[in-house]
């Protein structure tokens, strides 16, 4: 796989997990994060000082990358609050969707970004 074929693969890539976290679907996350695995070994392995234009490429999908680290992050500690909201004999509100979303002091919180 080249430089350029793994860059286009993780672009197309962050879409997914983004609506896969969005989606509370984490097989397909966990199946995004051992795809996302291999592509950054490609990305490491390869020549970036003849790479040219695709270093910019690169850095565009950057902030990507922590974006959906930050909604992993949003997702997996909201999973940690409603479980510790059930298990101390507190029982969620839904919101239209039928989303679980745990008072947690003054705020509200959801995984839906």
């Amino acid at each position: 796989m080249t430089l350029s074929d793994a860059l286009e693969r993780l672009d197309a890539l962050l879409l997914e997990e983004r609506l896969a976290i969005c989606s509370i679907e984490a097989d397909r996350v966990l199946a995004i994060a051992d795809e996302k695995l291999a592509l950054l070994e490609v990305l490491r392995a390869g020549d970036w000082l003849s790479a040219g234009d695709l270093r910019r490429r690169y850095r565009e999908l950057v902030p990507r990358l922590r974006e959906n680290g930050v909604l992993l992050a949003h997702a997996r500690n909201s999973a940690r609050e409603l479980v510790q909201a059930l298990t101390a004999g507190g029982s969620p509100t839904y919101d239209a969707r039928g989303v679980a979303i745990v008072a947690a002091g003054a705020r509200r919180v959801s995984i839906n970004a």
